[in-house]
């Protein structure tokens, strides 16, 4: 089934590739309930749809792409989530809406000649300013909701330091700090689990769910599951924040699957042909994903840790999916977890994610430029839609202004035509 034979592989490698890949990851069960439960979802229940969503998307991704990545909802899209329903007005309902036709628009564009076309031609410059944008958005959010960062009369400032959640946020950061300074290969999960030990001694964790046991049946979903609002579909606004959510899932994918055959070196070459089939996984693992409740999943970097282990195919990432399965009936262990302990992460994962716009050539106006205006708009406003639209605008402007029309594609014309076309749409709601 997985080839082992004809690659030279053994089920040994694999399972503990699995394994590596799994303790490398299992902080999302803490993270992202805490964060989506942000936009006003039951934080019980999305402990269970993470686990679900992780365990189907990359159950998918192994038996339909034979690779051994793994799927889980995003950090940088589940942030991206909480800023539409908390930012935008619209209802958690509603977000899932954008979800679930963002993941057929990713399914369609999959199975479509389309799609080497488009993850082609999108402009590199801004997909490094998408993510250098969410990224330092991600941080902030880390350091808002666990109170190192504070509003005083409106104006941001730091909060007590000395005490409670900020303190213990400010000794996890530099715990896990530390541990990826010495190249620990599980320095988010450890740093997760003795800051929320610190925070035993500093009050902030509270154990007393775990008087009834560690093992539990897993909190029920029916709160949150296939709970969608089409109200807006008619809306050229909601359509616009499908197709950014879609943007934002390829490009994560297209990254996220770059990166990973990197980590394979030269072999790389061997299992590259197989992205295809591994987008079709990814695409149809963000619209189970929102039938279950959840942010968009996408392809975890953390799939690398599997990877460098020597997991080369799909019995890798079953392997990732068993332990999820387990960790399923241990919620308890994974509700006494403080944001304040989670917080450190978001805010690491963040400076991992403004590296990319080190690729952006500073050199050449008509790419920095966009780039930053994409980041900044993000950063400051917590519309990625926006950073993103003006970001598309400003490329296309710069490039004609600068004497490089024949580098825009058609594909890019057409993308920002749409962008347009909302941008307008905006402004003239703004005028009534």
């Amino acid at each position: 089934m997985f080839q082992l034979k004809q690659n030279g592989l053994k089920p040994s490698v694999e399972i503990a590739a699995g394994a590596s890949t799994f303790f490398s990851m299992v902080y999302v069960l803490a993270a992202n309930p805490h964060i989506v439960a942000e936009a006003g979802l039951p934080i019980e229940a999305l402990f269970t749809a993470t686990a679900l969503g992780v365990i189907v998307a990359t159950l998918i991704m192994a038996f339909g792409a034979n690779l051994p990545f793994a799927v889980a909802p995003g950090m940088g899209l589940n942030a991206f989530f909480v800023a539409v329903v908390v930012q935008m007005g619209y209802s958690w309902p509603q977000a899932l809406t954008a979800v679930l036709f963002s993941g057929l628009v990713f399914v369609a564009l999959s199975l479509s000649p389309a799609r080497a076309k488009v993850l082609k031609e999108v402009p590199k410059s801004l997909q490094h300013g998408v993510c250098a944008g969410v990224g330092l958005m991600i941080a902030y959010i880390g350091l808002l909701h666990s109170q190192i960062v504070v509003f005083n009369h409106g104006q941001p400032s730091l909060g007590n330091l000395s005490s409670g959640p900020p303190l213990l946020a400010c000794i996890g950061l530099l715990v896990m700090g530390a541990l990826l300074a010495a190249r620990f290969r599980y320095a988010i999960l450890a740093g997760i689990v003795v800051t929320t030990l610190i925070g035993l001694r500093l009050g902030v964790t509270d154990a007393s769910g775990l008087s009834a046991g560690l093992v539990s049946l897993p909190p029920s979903l029916s709160s949150i599951a296939f709970k969608f609002d089409f109200s807006p579909l008619v809306s050229l606004d909601f359509w616009a924040l499908i197709l950014t959510f879609a943007f934002m899932e390829i490009i994560d994918g297209l990254a996220g699957f770059l990166g990973l055959f990197g980590v394979m070196g030269q072999e790389g070459d061997r299992y590259r042909p197989r992205m295809g089939r591994a987008f079709i996984a990814d695409s149809v693992g963000v619209v189970v994903g929102s039938c279950l409740g959840l942010s968009p999943n996408t392809t975890y970097a953390e799939s690398g840790a599997g990877v460098a282990a020597g997991g080369r195919t799909g019995l890798t990432a079953l392997t990732v999916a068993f332990f999820f399965g387990l960790a399923l009936f241990v919620s308890p262990l994974f509700m006494v977890i403080p944001f304040s302990a989670v917080a450190p992460a978001l805010v690491l994962v963040g400076l991992l994610m403004i590296r990319s716009i080190l690729q952006v050539s500073f050199d050449d106006w008509s790419e920095c430029f966009p780039a930053f205006a994409t980041a900044i708009v993000i950063t400051f406003t917590w519309r990625i839609s926006d950073g993103l639209t003006l970001g598309w605008l400003l490329h296309l402007l710069m490039k004609v202004l600068s004497g490089q029309r024949r580098q825009i594609t058609v594909t890019v014309w057409v993308v920002g035509a749409i962008f347009a076309a909302n941008f307008i749409s905006k402004f003239a709601q703004a005028a009534h």
